[in-house]
């Protein structure tokens, strides 16, 4: 028992030994600095060119915690997430989002698409009435609302409204034919 106790006492030396001797002892590791917003940035970019949509968007979520640009970082985001069709996790951001600015019609646009991709169509709505009530011009916000009321809630009346609204506001837009599609389906 006494050679096991001397053993052990031998084994929990050995490592001061070494250290003190100096020679073969090194410090120990400092830690290494962290990642510059920028790094991140390029390390997220780097990512998602090569299809690493995971990591890109940890890269990116990494940034702004860190404290980058919301405004030049959550469309990165939001990018990786849809192409990698996480639609909940992508309104997700957009909706932190919304919270720092709530009056920004392209996010609520792209926060009522995304949700309305997911199946929540009254949020979809909710959001899309917002823009409009805020922006009765905005032509998006209008063809929005027509898709969503056609697409998803079966309106179309309403979605005939919104189609007419936008192409009185965009009537060469990228999406005039369809409207106009949509208008000559639904007449008797």
């Amino acid at each position: 028992m006494r050679a096991l106790h001397a053993l052990f006492a031998v084994a929990l030396a050995l490592p001061a030994c070494a250290a003190s001797a100096g020679s073969s002892a090194r410090p120990p590791a400092e830690a290494a600095p962290a990642p510059s917003v920028a790094e991140l940035l390029d390390r997220g970019r780097g990512f998602a060119l090569v299809g690493d949509l995971t990591r890109a968007e940890q890269y990116f979520s990494a940034a702004l915690e860190a404290g980058a640009d919301p405004r030049r970082t959550v469309p990165l985001l939001v990018h990786v997430c849809i192409e990698a069709k996480r639609y909940r996790v992508a309104s997700d951001y957009v909706s932190e989002e919304l919270r720092r600015d709530p009056d920004d019609a392209s996010l609520r646009l792209l926060h009522g698409l995304l949700e309305a991709s997911v199946g929540n169509r009254a949020v979809a709505l909710r959001e899309y009435q917002r823009v409009l009530d805020g922006q009765p011009d905005d032509s998006e916000g209008h063809y929005a609302m027509a898709v969503l009321m056609r697409d998803g809630l079966g309106d179309t009346a309403g979605a005939s409204e919104h189609f007419r609204a936008y192409l009185r506001l965009s009537p060469d837009g990228v999406h005039a034919g369809e409207a106009r599609a949509s208008l000559l389906e639904g007449r008797p």
